[in-house]
């Protein structure tokens, strides 16, 4: 899940799809620029991480790397970023870290930034020949806002496939739409196996539909930069029929990040979900960026969870599902068992025949 307005674009950007410069472009790394960006990540670090204890011991023990001769032999900053992210995932176990080469990223942010101080003040802004974008509505709506898929199958079972959590003020529409053609299911398979994350409250959002509307508190997040502890409720209104007394399945697997381990983390303890797959990433904080110099910037975890019902999160350890199955057989593991719960509750003989006809041609489940 993500706090800053930035943070897609950054998801978008680790991948290389803008703005990044290729590898060996740029004169080499000097190592008065790894020493810069080094201290600058201990500071941020000090200033920002969600634990502040944790915080003193990482920022000190990377800055005896600023004296080390550790990366004396890299030359080129993507390396550079991609080992120092390495090397901050080994000393804190914190996924959330990222350090980030994209110099376009940066100029962009910058100059946004500067646009939105300038803004009621004198200065002038230079003309621009590219017209104006919202490029989080414009990368949302590339992706069908995080849902590549939505179909009934066989046993009138729903799926949904949903691989990223986008901004709720512009993804609620399609999250609707999704869950009024699944209103008639027997059961609902969500497919998180392919899910980075996102933006809360989308998470909030999706699950109300699951939830009498007074349900009440979703979970309660701390933020270490303001020294706040904030709460997220379901929401007590939905634009749909709410999908309440059917049964539910999520996939997950180790490619389940953030945002939607916490969807699978609720549902899971308030007992509204069955969990199926593998024990997903265990990164369960929030993000803030900061710049290190014009060609770096890091992603540094400032928020941590605590569930009503455990009163801890997933960080470290995972969503662990209540069904084990390997990632090409959770679909077919969650369909079978979503048939062999409507086969049990319904009491027609001619309905649980046709579950069950429907089952042995998913055939059997594989041999442990």
């Amino acid at each position: 899940m993500t706090t800053h307005p930035f943070i897609k674009l950054v998801l978008l950007f680790c991948s290389g799809i803008w703005g990044s410069h290729a590898i060996g472009s740029e004169a080499p790394l000097l190592p008065d620029e790894q020493s810069t960006v080094l201290s600058n990540t201990a500071a941020a670090i000090l200033d920002n991480y969600v634990y502040a204890t944790r915080a003193h011991e990482i920022a000190s023990e990377v800055e005896q790397w600023i004296e080390s001769d550790r990366y004396s032999r890299i030359s080129e900053r993507a390396e550079f970023a991609r080992i120092l992210t390495a090397d901050l995932l080994e000393i804190s176990g914190d996924k959330h870290f990222v350090v980030n080469f994209n110099p376009g990223f940066i100029a962009e942010r910058m100059r946004l930034t500067n646009v939105a101080e300038s803004e009621g003040g004198s200065e002038r802004q230079m003309p621009t020949t590219e017209p104006a974008i919202d490029w989080n509505l414009w990368y949302s709506t590339e992706s069908n806002f995080g849902i590549p898929k939505v179909e009934i199958l066989a046993g009138n079972i729903g799926y949904l496939k949903l691989n990223f959590f986008e901004p709720l003020s512009i993804a609620r529409p399609t999250l609707d739409a999704a869950m009024a053609l699944l209103a008639n299911s027997n059961a609902l398979i969500i497919d998180l196996r392919d899910n980075g994350g996102g933006y809360s409250p989308s998470d909030a959002y999706l699950a109300s539909y699951f939830f009498e509307a007074d349900f009440g508190l979703w979970s309660s997040t701390y933020n270490r930069v303001s020294d706040t502890t904030s709460t997220v409720s379901l929401f007590s209104t939905v634009t749909g029929e709410r999908y309440l007394g059917r049964p539910i399945y999520l996939l997950i697997g180790e490619n389940t990040f953030s945002l939607a381990e916490k969807l699978a983390y609720g549902l899971k303890h308030f007992g509204r979900a069955q969990i199926v797959g593998q024990t997903s990433a265990g990164a369960a904080h929030a993000i803030d960026i900061t710049i290190l110099n014009d060609s770096f910037f890091l992603q540094v975890p400032i928020e941590r969870n605590t569930h009503p019902v455990t009163q801890t999160d997933w960080e470290g350890r995972g969503v662990e599902p209540t069904v084990d199955a390997l990632p090409e057989q959770s679909l077919v593991t969650a369909h079978r068992a979503a048939l062999e719960t409507l086969i049990e509750e319904t009491a027609h003989e001619r309905i649980r025949t046709i579950y069950s006809e429907i089952k042995a041609q998913l055939g059997d489940p594989p041999a442990e």
